[in-house]
């Protein structure tokens, strides 16, 4: 016999991830041109396991419709069948029917052939002439065991690369911001509308070296990781304009130019808003991009007067100046992304905007400060059903303001 090249199987589809249950019958297709064989190999693994039901096709071109119709547990395939060379007709199936278990019938002493197989894609190896009906069946369980534990340890590792993916991108979306000022208190919140999947909400944080604030928080319209690659973007955007000293009414109009880059389709949008608070933590200064305007609570919106459309809507270029308000006492600001209030009302309705700043008040603590998981409890209690949207939340508190120690 002349030595194979041995090509490694084809990878795995998410959807071919999947076995029969265990419960099910096992059906198993004899792909065996012979008509005799047919015959007693149907009747010998009938008898030693009538729980196994055998289908007879000539060739492996008929398989593909049998596999489709449901229920094939395994396929038995003779190697040695006509009008295909070496182990054309085990790639074939192998390629069509991942989920299925195979097992080869190799010639009289041809035990070689089937070691190949089995590193092509096959479970299992019989040599015709030295196995009995109940080796055939015990081999034709094992097969359907082995490839069961195989597409499971497939279906995990799959898992496992999945959620390895969502905690990079969470990292770069949600990063925790470089605040060293003990005067100040920021807290996050993050949740996902689909579980374990993040989209394109994003916020960061900065502490200048005059001891002002820089915050930000965007949401890229849609769903999935390419929104979210594309918030990993701007917010890594954000973060390189703001360390190169950039003027802050021209922060806004440079993260436009990032997603026009970074953007693979020509229309994604997003809605960010940029807050500046001074360093005597006296005041913010709040430039927005289409976003919801953030809340101080007890007081209500802080709109910006002078904002703008999404960034990715041709809407001119500008500076953005942005809209500043004084902070007094002790203060707490909170700032979000729509998918918070976008909750469905029992009575159908969705939550508007406007209605932020009351909810935003009844989830204040004793010390004035809100608090981010109330806050969010109280949304989702007006809702009849899970998050439409992600919902990302910032607070932060502070008191101002405040005397600057020379440095």
């Amino acid at each position: 016999m002349q030595n194979a090249m041995i090509d490694a199987p084809p990878p795995l589809r998410a959807s071919d991830l999947r076995a029969s249950p265990r419960d099910a019958p096992h059906v198993v297709v004899l792909v065996e041109d012979d008509p005799g064989d047919q015959v007693l190999f149907e009747a010998a693994i009938s008898e030693a396991d009538p729980e196994l039901h055998i289908r007879c096709v000539a060739s492996a071109e008929a398989v593909p419709d049998l596999v489709g119709a449901g229920g094939v547990s395994c396929i038995l395939l003779d190697l040695g069948l006509p009008g295909l060379t070496g182990f054309e007709a085990l790639d074939q199936i192998v390629a069509r029917s991942p989920h299925v278990a195979v097992v080869v019938l190799t010639g009289w002493g041809d035990a070689e052939a089937g070691t190949i197989a089995v590193a092509r894609g096959a479970q299992d190896y019989l040599v015709k002439g030295e196995a009995d009906g109940r080796t055939i069946a015990r081999s034709v369980r094992f097969a359907v065991e082995r490839k069961r534990a195989e597409l499971s340890v497939a279906a995990l590792a799959a898992s496992e690369l999945r959620q390895l993916e969502q905690h990079r991108l969470e990292r770069a979306l949600l990063v925790d911001p470089a605040i060293r000022r003990p005067d100040v208190r920021w807290q996050s919140r993050y949740i996902a509308a689909r579980e374990g999947v993040v989209s394109g909400d994003f916020f960061d944080g900065l502490e200048m070296a005059d001891g002002s604030l820089r915050f930000i928080i965007g949401d890229v319209a849609g769903h999935g990781t390419d929104e979210a690659a594309l918030g990993v973007s701007l917010r890594a955007g954000w973060r390189a304009l703001v360390l190169a000293q950039l003027d802050p009414a021209e922060v806004l109009e440079g993260l436009e130019e990032f997603l026009n880059t970074e953007r693979t389709c020509g229309d994604e949008f997003a809605t960010v808003c940029d807050m500046t608070i001074s360093a005597d933590l006296g005041s913010v200064t709040v430039r927005s991009a289409g976003h919801p305007p953030p809340i101080l609570a007890g007081q209500g919106a802080l709109s910006d007067l002078n904002g703008r459309a999404p960034l990715g809507v041709a809407f001119g270029r500008r500076r953005m100046t942005g809209t500043t308000y004084r902070l007094h006492g002790r203060w707490s600001l909170v700032s979000y992304t729509d998918g918070l209030f976008e909750v469905r009302t029992g009575d159908g309705q969705i939550l508007s905007v406007d209605e932020v700043p009351a909810i935003v008040d009844e989830t204040r603590g004793a010390s004035g400060a809100v608090q981010p998981d109330r806050l969010i409890d109280a949304f989702a209690e007006r809702g009849d059903q899970v998050w439409r949207d992600d919902v990302a939340v910032i607070t932060l508190d502070g008191t101002g303001p405040v005397v600057i120690p020379p440095r």
